[in-house]
């Protein structure tokens, strides 16, 4: 099956399937969904952008996963780094090589915009994840990851909605 498929940057036609991959891969990572229009914004922030790429995992008759990353500001560095925000391969590409594949695809790209490093990250429960990593030479780090939604935002401000 590896020999079938091809990683290549994200196109237009691509954005309805990508969308359908993003709801199945925040299934897999048991986080929330809520049922918006995101091709408009998709198309804006990995096709008209110049700090987010995309590629996918095209397979006969469908994509078979994407990896989604976008340049970053680290201060200590005083540099950027690529963040790895999304790997994701449905279950039947899995553990045939197409990680590995994909993730090299992203280092070559964090080497070729001049990034100081490639981070991601992955659930604390997903030890399958964890070991793939480690096997690719990554290290973790311990860190914990908070997010405010807009409407936390604007309670933290008093109710202000700018």
């Amino acid at each position: 099956m590896i020999d079938e498929v091809r990683i290549r940057p994200l196109e237009r036609g691509d954005l309805p399937e990508l969308v359908t991959l993003c709801r199945e891969h925040a299934d897999f990572e048991r986080a929330s969904w809520s049922d918006h229009e995101r091709e408009p914004e998709l198309k804006t922030l990995l096709l008209d952008s110049d700090d987010a790429h995309c590629l996918v995992v095209e397979a006969p008759g469908e994509l078979a996963g994407f990896a989604s990353a976008s340049l970053e500001l680290s201060t200590w560095d005083a540099r950027r780094y690529l963040h790895l925000d999304c790997l994701y391969l449905r279950a039947p590409y899995r553990s045939q090589g197409l990680g590995r594949t994909l993730v090299e695809h992203v280092a070559r790209l964090a080497l070729a915009l001049g990034a100081v490093n490639l981070q991601w990250q992955t659930p604390i429960w997903n030890d399958d994840a964890a070991r793939f990593y480690e096997r690719l030479g990554a290290r973790s780090t311990q860190k914990l990851r908070f997010t405010l939604d807009r409407a936390s935002c604007s309670r933290l401000l008093g109710g202000e909605s700018r």
